[in-house]
């Protein structure tokens, strides 16, 4: 039998954008679940720029979050996009010593075309909590400012993983761009490496990559961080270990993503037909 699923969701709201709070909404419908929201900022963006971004103030973040706890019972908690580093520590202050299931820590620092969605500021407050969450997950280009090196190899990424365990981060999950394996396999005898796109899952001893088709590389990616980080704390409120979850959280965003282009504009979003993945085993 599934186990109900309620996330309590912190992160941005897009206007007019099926992206960050909308879609981890709509995510969670797909799930057989209903989303417990929490607006942190509001994102100006249109096609792939971010113009402007409008911080929720600290103590509006918490009274959202002090109502959600009182009348509702979430099973499980992802935190993406935060304006300010006051909104995450009254968030996680107020999450302390309450069973909320696991914790999801979606560290989500710039946008699509680099743009920044938050400041050094969040940046530490964030790292500051890496301890209280089950798992730590983020896209390759946030998780070099945060271990401070570039990530262009996948050798580049396994490092990148250690450092941020060694900061606190009981669990580390990397969203990867196609990157070759060494910076060997990069160049020097002029070929041309195997791309890949994957996500790199360390528990702390071992690595794990779960490698997805090319389709994740395309165009249609509104939602995706949303399907595949909600996908990964189903798996998890369901007692799955770490890799389990990462491979069925990468059916699902990829199912989502492959599906999106065969829906023309303004039809529901694919990943709402593709909750399948999850529930058929």
């Amino acid at each position: 039998m599934l186990m109900p699923f309620r996330p309590l969701c912190l992160n941005a709201l897009y206007p007019g954008h099926d992206r960050g709070l909308a879609a981890d909404v709509l995510v969670a419908r797909a799930l057989g679940g209903r989303a417990l929201a929490v607006c942190t900022s509001l994102v100006v963006a249109g096609g792939r720029r971010v113009t402007d971004v409008l911080e929720v103030p600290s103590d509006t973040v918490a009274a959202q979050l002090e109502h959600l706890l009182a009348t509702d019972a979430p099973t499980g908690v992802k935190i993406s996009i935060v304006g300010q580093a006051q909104s995450v520590d009254a968030a996680l202050d107020l999450l302390r010593g309450v069973s909320c299931g696991p914790v999801v820590l979606d560290v989500t620092l710039s946008g699509p075309e680099g743009e920044d969605l938050a400041d050094g500021r969040v940046r530490e407050a964030l790292v500051a909590r890496f301890a209280e969450a089950s798992v730590v997950t983020m896209r390759a280009v946030d998780a070099a400012l945060v271990a401070g090196m570039e990530i262009q190899t996948l050798e580049d990424a396994q490092v990148a993983v250690q450092r941020l365990h060694l900061r606190g981060a009981q669990a580390v999950v990397l969203r990867l761009p196609p990157l070759p394996a060494t910076a060997a396999e990069a160049g020097g005898d002029g070929a041309t490496p195997d791309p890949f796109r994957a996500a790199l899952a360390f528990d702390g001893n071992d690595y794990s990559l779960v490698e997805t088709p090319d389709v994740l590389g395309g165009d249609n990616l509104a939602g995706a961080s949303s399907a595949f980080t909600l996908g990964l704390l189903r798996g998890l409120t369901g007692g799955q270990p770490l890799v389990p979850a990462v491979q069925r959280a990468a059916a699902f965003a990829f199912e989502a993503v492959r599906r999106g282009g065969e829906v023309s504009p303004g039809d529901a979003p694919a990943y709402l037909n593709a909750a399948h993945l999850l529930f058929d085993q």
